[in-house]
């Protein structure tokens, strides 16, 4: 037997493996190993050894949206087709499947059909927006239709709505407690997001016009609200109405004085910066996310031929004509102005990864941050090589996580794992190796397809099944009884521990045991397939595993 099984690794790169159960249910069933007509990345002829190899990786990335905070670790990949996919915790609703908790949380992407043709995501506090390619705008999250949220239990949530008010919307952007939406002719829109409350949501509150501006072309957002017009003028405003008026920014949009032709705006909480035709670059000083009772956006004087500008992590980044990069910190004047000398040989510098990331003309890929030493001089700490990663497009933080989308349209991800929110399909965190985030693996079990809460996973490399929903599917009733009952027809199966006992005394070590992600039991394939004697067929292009009972030919 393995004699033959070595063989047919072999042909396992070529062939989709068929692995095919001929003895009864309960009995420790010899396997026949058949190669279909069809390509595959599968190595191994039980099925479960397949390889996570290119055609495992999640496909077509456009972007990453990642949100932090310890319960609320999950991430998004928006697809260039428009699909959107998510994994890791969902104890704020971020599944958008009706339930909000600590439980159900993948590791894993899988598809939310519901907010197909998707064009841009945005991550509030306990909320979730999609502005879809027809110009609405879908809010799901952590809304009780009955009771209030907790972190600690699972909940009954709102399935996603459409905003009322919003059509014709071209981008989103946060804002104070909601989102200010800019429409294709120019104005503007705000919503406020509701809070959670014991009543919960049946309708969600609509947006409402933003008065006394039209003519926009961009809109940025954090602790106040910004907006370019298309006549070059920039306008700012905050919707906290608890502030005194005149003591802080205006409560509506107000133009900023003597500033004109601006032609990009960025912004990250209080920190805002724009960059005009002529190359000045101009910006916010003195603001504080909690305190913008002195935040004024004044010139940076001394800044010219400046092509490009980011804020983020505490500072300013701006690149000149000559290829230069200059910094500063953010909310300041420049006198904490200095050329970017930590890496030479720069193509491309942003602001991400609690520092700066850097990517050389020869594409690798480098970090470093502030040292936060007792001098009062900025310093900064040694640039250190991200290992593996080349000439990324785009790198996202999350919840201790860090993303790369590559060129090819795959994602890799590294950092702490503890909800499964890298979406490598494993549950240890993995802090300085890159692993490529994974499509889930399609299950079909007698010609139906089986929509399990955890898809399967591979564990070292060896595929992994759900086993109460397989089994469930297959007629079984699952049971607790010192491990995992399998009852049908009056015959039953236990899996406890590492072991699977079998009919007649007999039993079988699986290999490697089996694991718990969130609340749902995966065990080996092959140790499944040989308990319950089935036919398998492993497609790896598009990651399909085919389960047939031995006397169904569906």
């Amino acid at each position: 037997m393995n004699i033959f099984f070595r063989k047919i690794r072999l042909l396992g790169m070529l062939s989709t493996i068929a692995v095919t159960a001929v003895t009864g249910v309960f009995g420790l069933p010899s396997i026949h190993v058949t190669a279909s007509g069809s390509t595959s990345t599968s190595d191994s002829a039980a099925v479960a050894n397949s390889t996570v190899s290119a055609a495992s990786k999640l496909p077509g990335i456009q972007q990453i949206v990642a949100s932090a905070g310890f319960w609320g670790g999950s991430s998004f990949a928006l697809g260039k087709d428009g699909s959107v996919w998510v994994w890791g915790s969902n104890v704020y609703g971020q599944f958008a499947n009706g339930t909000a908790g600590p439980q159900g949380w993948t590791i894993t992407p899988h598809r939310i059909e519901a907010l197909d043709h998707t064009r841009q995501l945005l991550i509030g506090y306990g909320y979730y927006l999609a502005l879809r390619e027809e110009g609405t705008v879908t809010v799901w999250g952590a809304y009780a239709k009955d009771d209030n949220i907790s972190v600690n239990q699972q909940s009954e949530v709102q399935q996603p709505q459409t905003i009322p008010g919003l059509a014709d919307v071209v981008k989103i952007t946060s804002c104070s407690g909601g989102m200010l939406a800019l429409k294709k002719d120019g104005t503007l829109m705000q919503w406020t997001a509701p809070d959670r409350t014991a009543a919960g949501y049946a309708v969600i509150p609509p947006a409402n016009p933003v008065k006394g501006i039209s003519g926009v072309k961009d809109i940025a957002g954090g602790a106040f609200q910004a907006a370019l017009k298309d006549n070059g003028t920039l306008w700012v405003w905050q919707s906290d109405s608890g502030v005194a008026p005149g003591k802080a920014l205006p409560l509506s949009p107000t133009p900023v004085s003597n500033l004109y032709h601006v032609k990009s705006i960025v912004m990250n909480g209080a920190s805002l910066l724009a960059l005009t035709e002529s190359g000045t670059v101009w910006g916010s000083v003195d603001g504080d996310v909690h305190d913008l009772s002195k935040l004024v956006v004044k010139k940076m004087a001394g800044l010219t031929g400046i092509v490009t500008i980011d804020t983020g992590n505490g500072f300013n980044v701006v690149r000149s004509k000559k290829g230069e990069y200059w910094l500063w910190s953010s909310g300041t004047d420049l006198n904490s102005l200095q050329k970017v000398t930590s890496l030479t040989g720069l193509a491309k510098l942003s602001l991400g990864l609690d520092g700066f990331v850097g990517v050389k003309k020869d594409g690798t890929v480098w970090t470093w941050g502030e040292n936060h030493a007792t001098d009062p001089k900025l310093t900064f700490t040694t640039p250190k090589q991200i290992k593996g990663l080349q000439s990324p497009v785009s790198i996202t933080s999350g919840e201790n996580s860090r993303y790369a989308v590559l060129k090819d349209g795959t994602a890799v991800a590294w950092g702490t794992n503890m909800f499964g929110q890298l979406g490598i399909s494993v549950l240890e965190s993995r802090p300085f190796r890159l692993s490529p985030i994974l499509k889930p693996i399609n299950l079909v079990v007698n010609g139906k397809p089986l929509e399990a809460e955890q898809p399967p996973i591979y564990v070292n490399g060896r595929l992994m099944l759900p086993v109460r929903a397989v089994s469930e599917s297959l007629g079984y009733t699952v049971t607790w009884d010192a491990g995992t009952k399998l009852t049908r027809n009056g015959k039953s199966l236990l899996i406890r521990e590492s072991q699977i006992q079998l009919a007649g005394g007999k039993s079988m070590t699986m290999t490697p045991p089996p694991v718990k992600v969130s609340y749902t039991e995966l065990v080996p394939a092959s140790a499944l397939i040989h308990a319950l004697g089935l036919s398998v067929t492993w497609e790896g292009k598009s990651s399909i595993l085919t389960i047939r009972e031995a006397d169904n030919t569906d």
